[in-house]
C-alpha cells in the first residue's frame, strides 16, 4: 500500500508468505498394509486441521516380500468415497519398478484419483530392507537407486510427484547414509531437467526434517533443483500414524520460501495452485 506523505512516498510493505494448503503423503491401514492409522482418525485430524489431506496408499505391482503392498482400487474407492470432499483427497503412491510399469499405466488411466505419487522403493530388492546393501559399496547402492528413478522416469512418467528423492537416506546402513549432490550431481541435473521439462512436480518429503543432518540432505538437493529452474513442489509428511501428518511443515515453509518454490496439490490429477 503506498501513502503520500507531502512529498514523500511511505510504502508499507507486508511480506509475501507462501503457504502450504495440503499435506499430499498420508497413509492408512488397511489400504496401506504398513499404515497405523485408520480413516476415521484420518477424518477426525482433518476436521480441526488447517491444511488439506490426500491420501496416497501404498500401490507396488511385483513387489517382492512379505508384506503386501497393494490393494483394490474398487474397494478402496467404496469405502472412502462417502470421506471425499474438497479438504480430504484419495490419491495413491504408485512404487516404480521397469517390470511394473503397464500394471501402473493400466490403473491409473482406469481409477479417478486425485493425485498419483511416483515413487522408488526397490531397486532389484526393497532398499528399506538391509538385504540390498549386502555386497555393495554406498557410491554403488546410490548410484543403482538414483539410475532407477530416471529410468522409470524415462519410461513412464504419468504421475504427478516424484516421491521422497531422500528415501534411501532412512534406511541404508553405512556410517554417512546420506545422499550427497556432490558425489551424483549428474545423475541430479538429469532427474530435475526430465522433471521440469515435463512440468512435474518434486516432493518435499518432511519425514527426516526434524534431523539437522536430514534437513542439510535435502536442502542440498532442493538448491540444485531451484538452480536448474525447478519452481513445482508437492509437500507430504509420509504419515503412517496421526501424530505425524503435517509433522515438519514449519521447516517446509522455510525452505519453500528460500528457494522460491510453488507448493501445489492435485484434485482430479489437475494442478492446484495457491
Amino acid at each position: 500500500m503506498l501513502k503520500k506523505l507531502g512529498e514523500v512516498t511511505i510504502c508499507y510493505c507486508r511480506e509475501e508468505r507462501i503457504m502450504i494448503s495440503f499435506d499430499t503423503h498420508i497413509h492408512t491401514y488397511p489400504f496401506s498394509q504398513d499404515s497405523h492409522q485408520s480413516i476415521h482418525e484420518v477424518v477426525g485430524s482433518n476436521a480441526t486441521s488447517k491444511y488439506g489431506y490426500v491420501l496416497t496408499e501404498h500401490m507396488d505391482y511385483n513387489y517382492v516380500g512379505k508384506m503386501s503392498f497393494e490393494f483394490s482400487p474398487e474397494e478402496y474407492f467404496k469405502t472412502y468415497l462417502p470421506y471425499r470432499n474438497n479438504r480430504l483427497l484419495l490419491g495413491v503412491e504408485m512404487g516404480l519398478q521397469p517390470d511394473n510399469l503397464s500394471k501402473v499405466a493400466a490403473a491409473i488411466s482406469k481409477y479417478d484419483f486425485d493425485m498419483v505419487i511416483g515413487s522408488i522403493h526397490c531397486v532389484g530388492g526393497d532398499i528399506a530392507h538391509l538385504e540390498y546393501y549386502d555386497r555393495l559399496h554406498k557410491s554403488e547402492a546410490y548410484t543403482n537407486y538414483l539410475v532407477r528413478i530416471l529410468e522409470c522416469l524415462e519410461a513412464y512418467h504419468d504421475f504427478d510427484t516424484l516421491g521422497h528423492i531422500d528415501y534411501i537416506c532412512r534406511y541404508a546402513p553405512y556410517s554417512d547414509p546420506e545422499l550427497h549432490v556432490s558425489e551424483h550431481k549428474a545423475a541430479f541435473v538429469a532427474i530435475f531437467n526430465f522433471l521440469i521439462d515435463h512440468n512435474m512436480c518434486l516432493e518435499i518429503n518432511t519425514r527426516r526434517l526434524d534431523s539437522k543432518v536430514g534437513y542439510e540432505t535435502l536442502n542440498e538437493i532442493l538448491r540444485l533443483y531451484a538452480f536448474l529452474g525447478g519452481r513445482l513442489v508437492t509437500v507430504g509428511s509420509d504419515a503412517h500414524k496421526t501424530e505425524n501428518i503435517a509433522k515438519n511443515f514449519d521447516t517446509a515453509e522455510k525452505m519453500i520460501q528460500e528457494h522460491g518454490f510453488t507448493p501445489v496439490y492435485f484434485k482430479e490429477r489437475k494442478r492446484i495452485e495457491l
